[in-house]
């Protein structure tokens, strides 16, 4: 209780995201923010949380951490999520936690506990205002200053070690390419859509499957993005997993 006191006490003082001591299942962690921090505090998002991945220092290691973002909620096709967007209570759609050390999104059954981040900050929502569709189907990705390459619906699965090799290898528009990193290739991802989670007007018909980024997970893994629900996990290098080269703009 007294380390709760202290962290409120910090938290009105300067504004923070800051962790509820404890372990919740996820109908007990959609209320504990507002309850023990007061209205203007919130569980956050899995896009917020995922910014804060390999933050062991300042949360802990081995912890997973629940998201405000259940698993088969209902999409909009639009720009921006409902205002008054309500969580989904039925039970039996897993939530979206996100595992704080290795970076891993993960549908999980709402009955397990889990940590809890709360955040007093304006809700971040998933626009595709950041994204410029081309004429030749390339994306200006204005957010991570990227250029994605046109979608090669065609494209075979690839070892990580060959992906990343076509990738460098290709020479389209007479520019230089590459994998993308993990925070560029999760980017895209918007929990708006699913199958593909991501916006198919913009990033054409995206496979709902996993797709390579260039961001190593010890010496045998590597980390992928999977566009059926918009998951983060770990595979090993010698898997073959679909992939889609960027270019930086910059």
């Amino acid at each position: 209780m007294k380390r709760l006191i202290l962290l409120i006490a910090a938290t009105w003082l300067f504004g923070a995201d800051m962790e509820i001591p404890g372990t919740y299942t996820y109908l007990e962690a959609i209320k504990v923010c507002p309850k023990k921090l007061g209205k203007k505090f919130r569980i956050m998002e899995i896009w917020e949380l995922f910014e804060l991945r390999g933050q062991v220092d300042r949360f802990g290691k081995n912890k997973r951490y629940w998201s405000g973002n259940t698993v088969g909620e209902a999409r909009i096709v639009k720009d921006v999520r409902h205002e008054g967007e309500i969580y989904v209570l039925d039970q039996s759609l897993p939530a979206f936690a996100f595992f704080l050390q290795d970076g891993d999104i993960t549908p999980t059954p709402k009955s397990v506990k889990a940590h809890v981040i709360c955040t007093d900050q304006p809700k971040i929502h998933q626009l595709d205002k950041d994204f410029t569709r081309q004429k030749d189907g390339s994306v200006i990705d204005k957010k991570s200053k990227i250029l994605w390459e046109p979608l090669d619906v065609k494209r075979s699965k690839m070892r990580y070690e060959d992906a990343s090799r076509y990738c460098e290898e290709l020479r389209l528009f007479g520019r230089e390419w590459r994998l993308p990193s993990l925070d560029e290739l999760y980017g895209i991802v918007n929990y708006n859509y699913v199958k593909p989670a991501v916006n198919k007007k913009i990033f054409g018909p995206m496979r709902f499957k996993y797709y390579l980024s260039d961001e190593e997970f010890g010496e045998d893994g590597v980390y992928v993005v999977g566009f059926s629900i918009g998951t983060v996990a770990t595979v090993p290098k010698e898997a073959k997993v679909l992939f889609r080269c960027v270019s930086d703009l910059e």
